[in-house]
């Protein structure tokens, strides 16, 4: 084998692994490429999360309101009929 043929061979084996190389790049490019849309869906999706978690958040702090005020109700009308009778109990 002579030098020019060795040359030869090693220069098409570089560009070989030139083209292989920029394949690979290129395939993970595409790769990068479907991460950062997924990373965006998960944002949205966490957006959206957020917003019901939120939401349920309220819902329970009104539940729990209405049910203080529901406790206030019942003992104001107790202590609303206690009066009552003995008001009529004094009175009759």
């Amino acid at each position: 084998m002579t030098n020019e043929e060795l040359y030869q061979l090693m220069k098409d084996g570089f560009e070989h692994v030139n083209q292989r190389f920029n394949e690979v790049n290129q395939r993970f490019n595409e790769v990068n490429q479907r991460i950062d849309r997924v990373d965006t869906r998960l944002d949205g999706m966490d957006s959206r999360l957020r917003t019901v978690e939120n939401g349920i958040s309220e819902l329970k702090g009104k539940q729990s309101a209405i049910a203080g005020v529901r406790g206030w109700i019942v003992t104001a009308c107790a202590v609303g009929a206690l009066v009552i009778s003995i008001v009529v109990a004094i009175f009759k």
